[in-house]
């Protein structure tokens, strides 16, 4: 930047610490005098108040060197400006035109003329300025005068103190100027002869060229013309809204003695910003004048001239309101606009709307149609609640507007006509809630299974003694009790909103459940193949604690698989979106789900292993005696479970039902099986029990009659052996195996009483 050059950036602040804003903002071109800046001043308030731009200052520069200040080249790179609001053209115009091809002349802002008191000797500012003219005016009119040049500066106070001292002066001076509103009354003009155009054109700009004394080649003789000050811009701010306000921008002489007299006055009064606060109060006091050179506003448009802010945004409000404001409001009065005129005159009323915000920002031009005339309603301007699962298992679906009039909710308050409120809708729950009728039947059902199954553990243990209860390995069926309340707690379990603990028990008791009914039935299967289908004939002893351990293995199983699934795909409570078939919409829904089904498939299949592996041993020991096997219950218990899961399994994975219906099926498969398993191993139990009870006291005359005989063929002699032999142990079987491979040698008579009394009399080996 030259020296003595200075710039002002937009929103800089007053003491100058920063240097504001340039880019993008309308740069003015200021001389450094009076009413230069007091001109500039009055059009950047009016630019950036009224038309809207930010507005820079460059102060300083040559007058001649303006339009390369709006050109692309040299001062035009460094110190660029886009108006200058008073530049003099008289001497200056040939410089100007060579750089005139990026900038125009945008009119004149004023005139400037001379001012003259009495004659002694001639006071001249610089010889720049008008060359020769006055001294060859004075010189052909024949008024003797010397010419002196002592600036600016020097003249005004030369001049002002003339007039303090009473002495006469004549000087040439421009006017208007803040000399003569200080000074006023105190010079008056002198006239010289009528300026004449054509005798102007004369002037040679040369004087003295003959020497002192000598008559000069200069023939002008009239006084000079009033100058206009002419305003330049640049092509870039042309056809822009500061390009028409600038072309219009007219200051009289009286405008600008009235803006030299604010500032004087501001002077002063030695305020901070004196040029400033001139510029300001005649802004503020002469709307009149600079209103007619803004040109007509064109008319307000909602488009144009209006903007609108979205509230309800970030506080998670379901209400939004569309509130609207001028582009450029009146600085007095923002419900005005500023920068147009008819049209739209009056601010819309603020919109409130459940539209989302995204909504609202992507579809302008549809709600815009909102200002004037509600929207018809449909379902988007309505909602829906789904309610919590009754005691009758169902949802209740109830309809609202979004936004209903506070006095009536049956009312939208935006939107009108159009579609009314649907009636409410029942939907199936997706689980059996705890609160239904049905449910407390199931579970008054299951806890009277319970209570069987423990009236059933109580006879068992007092009834462990008996022959039928001790070959039938009461502990297993015990432990068979044990594992009906399971299943009966899986019945009750799989009701209720799932939680995390409800989905990870019900598996759990499903599985212990069946291993602990299935296991016991194995276990047994497996000791009574042990004892009787061992090839070798020798005594063979299977105690409890080993039969656990093997039972054992089906339970560690059953552990590893639940461990590395809850481990890895808990079956948490997860909440589903779907799309409901009662009604258009969407409901969620609550179920225990895990990522994978694989834990699942390993469960079923250890069962079938389980399953398969029972009904295997039952038919290898279907030829042992009835005493000892149990085959046909093992088989009708395995007939029962493969019934129980073909009713459940495609209802589980094929077939789509209402929840309620599905666990009322689901319990009652669970609670039927359990009590058919108890009844086919427990009943026939008791019906022997109660025969043998029966026929206690015809059992002995039977017996002496029976003691009279002295033999018996083979054939009675095996079956006879077979059914007093019931009572044996593990040991005794044996023995009874032995006994049937020498019968098969030859015949063998042997008293019915004394094989009794060994049966009777045996004592177990198998430790129990």
């Amino acid at each position: 930047m030259p020296k003595g050059n200075a710039f002002y950036g937009a929103n800089q602040d007053a003491d100058g610490k920063t240097r504001g804003e340039v880019n993008g903002t309308l740069v003015l071109g200021v001389g450094d005098w009076d009413t230069h800046w007091l001109a500039s001043l009055v059009v950047a308030i009016l630019a950036e108040e009224v038309v809207g731009y930010k507005v820079s200052i460059s102060v300083g520069g040559e007058s001649s060197d303006v339009t390369q200040r709006m050109s692309s080249a040299k001062t035009g790179v460094c110190t660029p400006t886009h108006v200058n609001t008073e530049v003099w053209t008289s001497s200056s115009l040939s410089a100007l035109k060579v750089y005139s091809n990026e900038s125009y002349l945008a009119g004149g802002i004023g005139d400037a003329a001379i001012l003259s008191g009495l004659l002694d000797a001639l006071q001249m500012m610089t010889t720049g300025f008008d060359k020769g003219y006055f001294q060859a005016v004075l010189s052909n009119i024949e008024i003797p005068a010397y010419f002196c040049f002592i600036g600016y500066g020097g003249v005004t106070k030369y001049a002002s103190d003339a007039a303090a001292s009473g002495d006469p002066v004549l000087f040439y001076h421009y006017e208007p100027d803040l000399f003569h509103v200080m000074h006023k009354g105190k010079f008056d003009r002198v006239f010289l002869p009528h300026t004449d155009p054509e005798r102007v054109k004369l002037s040679t700009g040369n004087y003295g060229e003959h020497g002192y004394g000598g008559k000069t080649d200069n023939p002008v003789d009239v006084d000079y013309p009033s100058l206009p000050l002419s305003k330049f811009a640049a092509l870039l701010v042309k056809d822009s809204p500061i390009g028409s306000l600038f072309s219009n921008i007219l200051l009289s002489d009286l405008d600008i003695n009235d803006l030299l007299g604010k500032y004087n006055n501001a002077s002063s009064a030695n305020e901070p910003e004196p040029y400033f606060s001139a510029a300001c109060n005649w802004v503020k006091t002469n709307y009149n004048t600079w209103s007619d050179w803004m040109g007509r506003l064109p008319l307000c448009t909602f488009e144009d001239h209006i903007i609108d802010h979205v509230t309800g945004c970030e506080n998670g409000s379901t209400v939004r309101e569309i509130q609207f404001a001028w582009k450029s409001p009146n600085p007095g009065n923002t419900t005005l606009p500023n920068n147009c005129d008819g049209g739209v005159d009056n601010l819309p009323e603020t919109i409130e709307t459940s539209r989302t915000c995204d909504w609202i920002f992507e579809n302008r031009r549809i709600w815009s149609g909102w200002i004037d005339t509600k929207p018809s309603c449909d379902s988007t301007f309505y909602d829906y609640n789904v309610s919590e699962c009754d005691s009758d298992a169902h949802r209740t679906v109830t309809y609202f507007w979004k936004l209903p009039y506070v006095s009536n909710a049956q009312y939208s308050s935006e939107c009108s006509g159009g579609e009314t409120l649907p009636e409410d809708v029942v939907i199936y729950c997706e689980y059996m809630p705890t609160s239904s009728p049905t449910f407390a039947a199931l579970t008054v059902l299951a806890l009277i299974v319970v209570v069987l199954l423990v009236v059933a553990i109580i006879v068992v243990f007092k009834q462990r003694d008996a022959p039928i209860i001790r070959r039938s390995q009461f502990e297993m069926l015990l432990l068979m009790n044990f594992g009906g309340f399971f299943t009966t707690g899986a019945a009750i379990a799989y009701a209720g909103r799932p939680s995390r603990f409800l989905c990870g028990v019900r598996p759990v008791l499903i599985c212990m459940g069946f291993t602990t009914i299935f296991g016991a039935l194995v276990i047994k299967s497996l000791r009574v193949y042990r004892v009787f289908m061992r090839s070798a004939m020798k005594r063979v002893k299977v105690t409890l604690f080993r039969i656990l351990k093997i039972l054992s293995i089906f339970y560690v199983g059953d552990i590893v698989i639940f461990v590395a699934w809850y481990g890895a795909d808990f079956p948490e409570p997860t909440i589903t979106t779907e799309e409901a078939t009662e009604f258009r919409g969407t409901v969620d829904r609550t179920s225990c789900s895990s990522s994978s089904f694989i834990f699942t498939a390993l469960l079923i299949f250890w069962k079938a292993i389980l399953l398969m592996l029972g009904l295997y041993l039952s038919f290898l020991i279907r030829n042992v005696s009835v005493d000892f096997q149990e085959s046909p219950w093992i088989f009708g218990s395995v007939v029962v479970v493969l019934v129980g899961c073909l009713v459940i399994m495609p209802m589980t994975y094929l077939v789509t039902m209402r929840a309620s219906t599905y666990y009322v099926f689901l319990a009652l498969a669970l609670i039927i099986c359990t009590i058919l398993i108890m009844c086919l191993m427990l009943v026939p139990k008791l019906f022997r029990l109660n025969e043998v009870a029966t026929s206690s006291v015809s059992g002995t005359s039977t017996a002496n009659s029976m003691m009279s005989r002295n033999s018996m063929v083979q054939s009675k002699l095996n079956g006879a052996n077979l059914t007093n032999l019931t009572n044996a142990s593990e040991n005794e079987a044996n023995g009874l195996n032995e006994a049937i491979r020498k019968s098969s040698q030859k015949y063998q008579v042997k008293p019915l009483g004394i094989n009794s009394t060994i049966a009777d009399e045996a004592t177990s080996t198998t430790n129990y």
